[in-house]
């Protein structure tokens, strides 16, 4: 990308996040070869790398610096994801059966193959609402985690995590549950995230069954779903 045109797609970046309360401190330079990237209202994404093609960050999610999001393909509302963190790491990047692991020329050979070897597509990982990731945490490709999810800090997560889990280590392992089965069921039958932050905000959060209680009670106001979307392929921001 020519200095002229990241100058332009920066400034009409920077008015389209100023108008959806969002940020992303990286600007265009955070974007890695071709990328596809929709935000709700108020993503905050500070110095990050975004590699993967196509990326929908849902409202009120936090990503920390030196984080990079390389294989995934949705982050779901009302996340938290903390510094020098790896999303997406492809198991394929470093094949230990190739007679070299340098990425670069494992690169360029595939170039020069007329299609890549049959297992080396990559699955993208997802991560669902509100999901908690320490620091330091790397999670390979094609990943599911679930639904308010806790991740240990510097933990390894090579399978997929059950909503409400928390877990820890490398590999990273079961700890426990952050609630119980019925009251797990509940939160996601709600889909409380779907509501408008203001209204919520008004509920017990603190005590989970009262806040469902609560919510049980009130009329469904929406959170609003516009997005702008910034696209390297061709050079576009949208709203």
């Amino acid at each position: 990308m020519n200095l002229l045109k990241r100058i332009w797609l920066d400034h009409t970046l920077k008015r389209a996040l100023r108008q959806h309360r969002c940020r992303v401190d990286c600007g265009t330079r955070g974007l890695r070869g071709k990328v596809k990237l929709t935000l709700e209202r108020h993503v905050k994404l500070h110095t990050v790398k975004v590699f993967s093609k196509e990326l929908r960050i849902g409202a009120f999610t936090d990503i920390v610096s030196n984080t990079e999001l390389r294989d995934v393909s949705s982050i779901g509302r009302y996340c938290s994801i903390g510094t020098n963190c790896v999303i997406g790491q492809n198991r394929k990047q470093h094949p230990m059966h190739w007679l070299s692991t340098n990425v670069a020329l494992i690169d360029q050979r595939l170039e020069a193959l007329p299609s890549p070897p049959a297992h080396w597509d990559v699955t993208p990982t997802t991560i669902g609402h509100d999901v908690w990731v320490g620091r330091d945490v790397i999670i390979m490709e094609g990943i599911s985690i679930g639904t308010g999810a806790v991740i240990g800090a510097q933990s390894l997560v090579t399978r997929d995590v059950p909503p409400y889990a928390i877990v820890a280590g490398s590999p990273a392992k079961m700890i426990r549950f952050r609630f119980e089965e019925p009251l797990r069921e509940q939160l996601l039958a709600s889909r409380w995230w779907e509501h408008d932050q203001a209204e919520l905000a008004q509920l017990p959060t603190e005590d989970p069954e009262a806040f469902l209680a609560a919510l049980a009670r009130l009329p469904h106001k929406p959170l609003s779903d516009a997005t702008v979307q910034v696209s390297t392929s061709p050079l576009r921001v949208s709203r």
